[in-house]
C-alpha cells in the first residue's frame, strides 16, 4: 500500500523523518518496502500564465508567448507546443532549472528570437505521460508559486507491505494508529459531520438485502444537486500518491475515503436504477453485466450482486457497472457504503479475472462497523467540493453481531512469555494508544477488543502487540536456559549441501521449480498408472493443482523454456521434496520424500575456439552419478522406467532399495515437454535411501608406500550382459589386495562373434607389503574361475 508522509501527518504528529519513521514501521510488524520521494527535481519550476501568444516569424509552427511568472516583467518564450494558448496557467522552466533526465534550461535564440525558459508538458516534468501538448493547470494557481508546492508535489511516498490478517492497516487512519502508539501521541480523525437538508432518502429509495450472510451490513445515503467537476488539486495528488488516477469529484472522492478509512464505497447515478432502489441478491444464471472496464461479464448464481428493481448494476465488492455510473449528466447518487463476506468477493473477483482496491481490502475481511464512518465522511466531502445536499437520514441495514469482544490479559505472564520485564505502565499505554480498552481486575486485564482488530483471539496476540509496539530491539538477547541444546544442521541437510557444491563444482546450475504441477504432468511422463498424485483442496490455478511425484517436470519444463529462448544448453539440478499418495491396503499417510533431479541438454560446454564441440551425452549423466554417489554397495543395472529411452538407461540400487534412475528421456517425454532439438539426459536419485545407507564417520586409511601392480584382463561375453555385474564379481574374487577396476575397452564387431562383445579391464592391486608374483597370478586365476562360472565369460 501506498501511504503519502504528508497525509498521515494531517492524523498524527510525526516526529521522525519518513527514513526513520520507515524503519520503526517495519520494527513495529508493518514492513516499508520502499521510500519514494514525489518531487522529481523541479527547482526554479514555477506557475505562469500566458498573456499573449504570438506566431513565431522564422517558423510555422513556434509561438512566440509572454508570460507572467510572478517577476514584475513577462518573460518571452518561445513554445512549440499546439494547445497553448492566451490566458493559461502554466507550468515554467526559469533558466537554471534541470529537468528529469538531466536537460538543463537557459536563455537562447530559437530561429532569431530570444528565449528566456520553457513552458513543460507533464512528461518533460517527469510528473505524467502525457506530451502531447504543454500541462494546463487551474487558474486558481498562485502565479510564481513553485510549482512543487502548488501541485503539492513535496511529499514523500512509502510503500508498506500489508500482511492478510491486518486489513485494519489498509487505509491511512489504520497506518496513523500505529504511529500514533508508536510515537506516544494521539490520533487525529476527520470531520464527518455535515448538514442535511429536511428532505428523506427514505421518501426516494430503498434497500433491501435478501442475502445477509454474504452482504451482513450495507449502509446508504443520497446526495442530490452535485455539481460533477474536478476535485481539488491537493485530492488529486493525494490519489496520485496512491497510485491511483483522479478521474472526477465524485469518483475521487470515494476512492480518497477508501484510501482514508478502508472502506470501499461506491457511487450511483440515481436516475440509472430501476425503481430507485437496491436489491442485494446473487445473480441469476446467465445474466450479464457489461463492467466499468469495458468488459462484458457472465455471472453465475454464486456471485453476489448489488441489483436495481430489474437488473445488476454492480458485483458486489469487486467493480460497478455501465449501467449504473456517475457520468457528466448525474445529479443525484446513492452512496453505497457496505461489508460483504471475504470469501465471496474473492471467489467472484478470482472467477471473473477482476483485481481491483476495492476487492483487495474485502478479500481481508474488512471492520463491519466501519460503514457508518466512512458513508458520512463521503458525504462530508461531497458537500463541500462537489456542491451536494444531503439528504436526511441513513439507510442501514445491519445483521451484525457488535457485543464487544475481551480477552484476559496478565501482565506478569506477557514478561515471562517475552523474557524482559515490561512496566505495567508502558504495557497499559501500548494496549490503549491502539485503542483497546482495559479493566483491571487484580492481576488480569479484562481488554476489549476494538472492532477493527479482528485478528486479535487470544492473550498471546495482545501480548505480540506490546512487544511490537515497545520494541522488539528493546528486548534482551539471551541464551536459551534449561536442557543443552546442540544447534547444526541435521545429516539430511549436510547431505544436500554437500551435493550442491559438487554440483555446481561439476559445472550445473541449482533450479527452484514449483512443487504445484499441472494434473497431466505424470501422463506426459510416460508414468506407470499406478502413480497417484496428491491434488490441492485450494489450488491458486489448476496449472498447479496437484503435488509433484517427481522432481522431472519441472526441471524439463526449464529446459524447455531454455530452449524455447534458443540457449544452446542447459546443466540443472534441483533438490527438493516430492509428495507420494499414501496405500490404501494397508493404509499410510502420505509420504514426503527428498530427491536429487539432474538434467543435461545440448552442448556439453560453452561455444570455445579452445574446446571441440560436443553435446551431452549418457556417459556425462552417469558420470555425475559416479562422482556424487558413494562407491561401495551399488548395484548397477539396466533400467525399465519408462520416462527414459528403452535401450539408453539405468538404475541404481543401494542396499537392495532403489537409489536412482537415469538415462536419455524418452523422445515422446521430450515432445510432450516441447523440447526440439538436442536430446536431454536427466537422473533422479531417492535421497532417503542414500542418507539410510551413508557412512557417519569417515575411517582413515594408510597409503601404501609398496610399488602397486597393473594386470589386465579381457574376456569375452553375451552381448547383453551388464558390464557392472562383471566389476562386481571381479571385486568379491580380489580380495582385499585388489584397489582398483576400471573398463577401458569395449568391442563388438569382427572378428568378436555377434552375439558376443569384448570388455578389457584394467585391474589394480597394493598392499602394505611388497606382492609376490605368484600370489597376484593365483588372484588372477580366482577372478578368471569365477567370470567363467558365473556368467560363462571366455578369456581373450
Amino acid at each position: 500500500m501506498l501511504v503519502s508522509y504528508n497525509w498521515l501527518k494531517e492524523y498524527v504528529d510525526i516526529p521522525w523523518s519518513p527514513e526513520e519513521l520507515a524503519d520503526r514501521l517495519t520494527m513495529a510488524g508493518l514492513e516499508v518496502e520502499g521510500v519514494t520521494s514525489l518531487n522529481p527535481g523541479l527547482d526554479n519550476v514555477v506557475v505562469g500564465r500566458v498573456l499573449e501568444v504570438v506566431p513565431h516569424p522564422n517558423a510555422d509552427k513556434l509561438n512566440v508567448c509572454q508570460v507572467d511568472v510572478g517577476e514584475g516583467q513577462p518573460r518571452q518564450i518561445v513554445c512549440g507546443a499546439p494547445n497553448v494558448s492566451q490566458g493559461q496557467t502554466v507550468a515554467v522552466a526559469l533558466p537554471g532549472a534541470v529537468l528529469p533526465g538531466g536537460f538543463e534550461i537557459g536563455s537562447r535564440e530559437v530561429r532569431g528570437v530570444s528565449s528566456a525558459g520553457m513552458i513543460c508538458s507533464e512528461a518533460e516534468l517527469g510528473i505524467g505521460t502525457d506530451h502531447d501538448g504543454i500541462m494546463v493547470l487551474p487558474d486558481t494557481l498562485q502565479v510564481g508559486e513553485a510549482l512543487a508546492d502548488a501541485l503539492y508535489l513535496n511529499d514523500t511516498v512509502l510503500d508498506i507491505s500489508i500482511y492478510a490478517n491486518r486489513p485494519d492497516c489498509m487505509s491511512v487512519i489504520g497506518i496513523a494508529r500505529e504511529v500514533a502508539a508508536l510515537a506516544g501521541g494521539q490520533i487525529r480523525y476527520p470531520a464527518l459531520e455535515y448538514e442535511a437538508i429536511e428532505e428523506s432518502l427514505t421518501d426516494h429509495t430503498d434497500v433491501e438485502v435478501l442475502k445477509p450472510e454474504l452482504c451482513p451490513r450495507y449502509t446508504a445515503l443520497m446526495i442530490k444537486d452535485i455539481r460533477l467537476g474536478e476535485s481539488p488539486l491537493w485530492m488529486q495528488a493525494r490519489l496520485r500518491a496512491a497510485g491511483m488516477r483522479p478521474i472526477n469529484n465524485v469518483v475521487d472522492i470515494t476512492n480518497y475515503v477508501m484510501l482514508e478509512m478502508g472502506q470501499p464505497l461506491h457511487a450511483f447515478d440515481y436516475t440509472r436504477l430501476a425503481g430507485g432502489r437496491i436489491v442485494v441478491r446473487t445473480a441469476q444464471a446467465g445474466e450479464i453485466l457489461v463492467t466499468l472496464d469495458g468488459e462484458e461479464r457472465v455471472l453465475s448464481e454464486d456471485m453476489l450482486m448489488i441489483c436495481d428493481a430489474e437488473k445488476p448494476v454492480c458485483v458486489a465488492g469487486v467493480m460497478g457497472g455501465e449501467n449504473s455510473e456517475v457520468t457528466d449528466s448525474t445529479n443525484t447518487i446513492v452512496l453505497e457504503s457496505a461489508n460483504f463476506n471475504a470469501v465471496s468477493v474473492r471467489r467472484t473477483s478470482k472467477a471473473l479475472g477482476i483485481s481491483s482496491e476495492s476487492a483487495a481490502r474485502f478479500e481481508k475481511g474488512i471492520d463491519p462497523s466501519g460503514t457508518l464512518m466512512a458513508a458520512k465522511r463521503a458525504a462530508y466531502l461531497l458537500a463541500e467540493y462537489a456542491s451536494g445536499k444531503v439528504l436526511s437520514g441513513i439507510i442501514d441495514r445491519d445483521t451484525v453481531d457488535h457485543a464487544p469482544r475481551t480477552v484476559a490479559y496478565h501482565p506478569v505472564k506477557a514478561c515471562e512469555l517475552l523474557g524482559t520485564d515490561i512496566p505495567e505502565e508502558d504495557m497499559e499505554r501500548t494496549l490503549v494508544s491502539l485503542e483497546f480498552a482495559i479493566e483491571k481486575q487484580d492481576a488480569v486485564w479484562q481488554v476489549t477488543i476494538p472492532p477493527h482488530r479482528r485478528d486479535i483471539e487470544l492473550e498471546a496476540d495482545l501480548v505480540e502487540e506490546v512487544a511490537r509496539i515497545w520494541g522488539y530491539d528493546r528486548i534482551p538477547t539471551t541464551t536459551p536456559y534449561g536442557t543443552t541444546m546442540v544447534g547444526g544442521q541435521s545429516r539430511m541437510m549436510q547431505l544436500e549441501d554437500d551435493l550442491r557444491a559438487q554440483l555446481v563444482g561439476f559445472g550445473l546450475q541449482e533450479a527452484l521449480t514449483y512443487s504445484f504441477i499441472p494434473g497431466d504432468s505424470n501422463e506426459r511422463l510416460l508414468a506407470e498408472e499406478n502413480v497417484e498424485m496428491l491434488r490441492i483442496a485450494n489450488p491458486i490455478s489448476e496449472d498447479l493443482a496437484y503435488m509433484r511425484t517427481s522432481l522431472l517436470p519441472g526441471l524439463l519444463m526449464a529446459v524447455s523454456t531454455n530452449a524455447a529462448r534458443q540457449q544452446s544448453r542447459a546443466a540443472l539440478f534441483e533438490v527438493g521434496a516430492v509428495y507420494l499418495a499414501g496405500q490404501v491396503d494397508p493404509p499410510t499417510q502420505p509420504k514426503e520424500a527428498r530427491h536429487l533431479g539432474i538434467v543435461l541438454y545440448g552442448d556439453r560446454s560453452e561455444r570455445n575456439w579452445a574446446v571441440p564441440h560436443a553435446e551431452f551425452d549418457f556417459f556425462d549423466i552417469k558420470g555425475i552419478l559416479e562422482a556424487v554417489l558413494p562407491t561401495s554397495g551399488l548395484e548397477w543395472t539396466k533400467g525399465a522406467n519408462p520416462t527414459f529411452h528403452p535401450f539408453r538407461q539405468g538404475r541404481i540400487t543401494l542396499g537392495g532399495k532403489p537409489l536412482a534412475v537415469f538415462g536419455e528421456i524418452h523422445p515422446t517425454v521430450a515432445r510432450n515437454f516441447r523440447i526440439g532439438g538436442s536430446r536431454v539426459y536427466a537422473a533422479e536419485v531417492d535421497l532417503e535411501v542414500l542418507l539410510a545407507h551413508q557412512k557417519q564417520q569417515i575411517r582413515y586409511k594408510e597409503i601404501s608406500r609398496f610399488p602397486r601392480v597393473d594386470r589386465d584382463l579381457a574376456v569375452l561375453i553375451g552381448r547383453e550382459q551388464p558390464v557392472a555385474q562383471l566389476v562386481e564379481l571381479i571385486t568379491k574374487a580380489g580380495g582385499d589386495l585388489l584397489q582398483d577396476v576400471r573398463v577401458f575397452d569395449v568391442y563388438q564387431g569382427k572378428p568378436v562373434p555377434e552375439d558376443k562383445k569384448s570388455v578389457a579391464f584394467s585391474l589394480q592391486f597394493q598392499g602394505q607389503r611388497t606382492l609376490q608374483e605368484k600370489e597376484i597370478n593365483d588372484i588372477m586365476e580366482q577372478i578368471i574361475t569365477c567370470l567363467k562360472e558365473a556368467v560363462g565369460a571366455e578369456i581373450r
